[in-house]
């Protein structure tokens, strides 16, 4: 299930660019709108990753910590949707080496 942020006065979808510029200046019904829009699929990519419900915990949250240290640094706000893809797959390949899953075929480190 997707959460679309409505703007109040167009009633239309928020940008991802926009949602992240109210973000960065402390809006926190813009970052709750991007953690509605995108936490589904942060989440979908630790459990890809053969990750238990923990550990796919474990990689939401520090995949969305991550984003709160580099928000004000992203260059391409509008591909939030790419770095968060590329950073959960990373934290959950660095969790998956922490407790020593197997790596899954075709992973090369």
């Amino acid at each position: 299930m997707q959460i679309t942020v409505l703007n109040e006065r167009a009633a239309a979808p928020v940008e991802t660019a926009t949602l992240v510029a109210q973000a960065r200046n402390g809006d926190r019904v813009a970052w709750d709108g991007l953690v509605d829009r995108y936490g589904g699929m942060v989440w979908a990519v630790a459990r890809a990753q053969g990750l238990g419900p923990r550990d796919a915990g474990d990689v939401s949250q520090v995949t969305w910590l991550l984003l709160t240290q580099h928000l004000a640094s992203l260059r391409q706000p509008e591909r939030l949707e790419a770095w968060l893809l590329r950073t959960a797959t990373r934290e959950a390949y660095r969790m998956r080496r922490l407790r020593g899953y197997e790596q899954p075929d075709g992973f090369v480190n």
